[in-house]
């Protein structure tokens, strides 16, 4: 997707919001816009990698990539915030999180493929792509989980590893919750991968008509 179609889309949302706030005079839904700020740094941090880059750098931009990369998808969660209101029609609150919530993907999808460009070209092998391609999903349906019934997020790596590890511990192995903890990351990794692969096929399939009109 080119950059003019991602600053349309952001103006977009912009725009939605700004409306919003001056009918309403309030400001219920400007945490949209440091979500997806969140959801960009892994695009960003992505887009920054280089063939002939440190390896040192290399790695801490993948790294620092995946760990972001559960605030791009995250931000479809906001949709828990959708209430009927006075202040605004809900279909207008409605269109507003979900172009927020779509950006978000597209940042989700176009990071993935570029994680995957670098894997190809590493390891050489489809087996091992498509095992790291499946835990990308899984590893952004965890934190998606993490982010929003645990509240913790990406910056709590270097603020506080033991607390965000010792949350992770209990989210797993305690049986109060560990059945939430699957079936919120199961379900949202099956979607996240479908929405992954039927962004390629109609990639695929758009490369195919374009040849065969050629």
């Amino acid at each position: 997707m080119g950059t003019d179609k991602l600053v349309k889309l952001f103006t977009f949302c912009l725009a939605l919001l700004v409306i919003r706030i001056v009918r309403t005079e309030q400001f219920s839904y400007v945490f949209l816009t440091w979500n997806l700020f969140l959801a960009f740094i892994p695009y960003l941090l992505i887009k920054k990698f280089k063939a002939k880059q440190n390896r040192f750098v290399q790695i801490s931009l993948v790294a620092g990539t995946i760990l972001f990369l559960p605030n791009a998808p995250y931000i479809l969660t906001d949709l828990f915030h959708l209430r009927e209101r006075i202040a605004a029609p809900m279909w207008f609150d409605l269109i507003l999180i979900l172009s927020f919530a779509f950006l978000g993907m597209v940042f989700f999808v176009l990071s993935v493929n570029k994680l995957l460009s670098i894997f190809n070209t590493l390891f050489a092998s489809r087996l091992i792509t498509s095992a790291l391609k499946f835990l990308i999903m899984l590893s952004s349906s965890y934190g998606i989980y993490l982010g929003r019934y645990l509240r913790l997020n990406s910056w709590d790596v270097i603020s506080s590893p033991i607390y965000l590890v010792r949350k992770m511990f209990f989210s797993v192995f305690d049986g109060n919750c560990n059945k939430e903890t699957f079936s919120v990351t199961i379900t949202f990794t099956i979607f996240l991968y479908l929405v992954f692969e039927i962004v390629a096929s109609l990639k695929e399939a758009t490369n195919t008509q374009q040849n065969e009109l050629s």
